[in-house]
């Protein structure tokens, strides 16, 4: 989403959405809807998240692709990111954490903590 609107109008917009994805009926198969939104994640952490939004809270998940549907839908957003994903899941109030790990890189080379610390 555009980073000129202030938060809180950010926030009523995405409520407003919610309400009126919630109220009304789409004609279209939610499979078509799901496969559509999958589409528009450009890279594996959107897709972990997700992913993880489906296995965790698998009642939510529907409404969480109706946003996204219509956010594509609008033209409000053309592709998600990982770090849109986050900030528009925690929006929506779903707490989904992305995977953590740490790498030690030297001279080009991904190594252990033992390797990168004594050298």
């Amino acid at each position: 989403m555009s980073e000129e609107l202030p938060e809180e109008l950010k926030l009523r917009v995405m409520k407003r959405m919610i309400r009126r994805v919630m109220e009304e009926r789409t004609t279209e198969s939610f499979n078509d809807i799901e496969r559509e939104v999958w589409s528009k994640l450009v890279d594996e952490r959107a897709k972990e998240l997700m992913e993880k939004t489906k296995v965790l809270y698998p009642r939510d998940y529907g409404v969480v692709v109706k946003v996204f549907y219509e956010l594509i839908k609008k033209g409000l957003v053309k592709e998600f990111d990982g770090y849109t994903t986050l900030l528009l899941l925690n929006k929506l109030g779903i707490s989904v954490k992305p995977e953590m790990k740490l790498r030690f890189v030297k001279r080009g080379r991904e190594v252990d903590l033992k390797n990168y610390v004594g050298d």
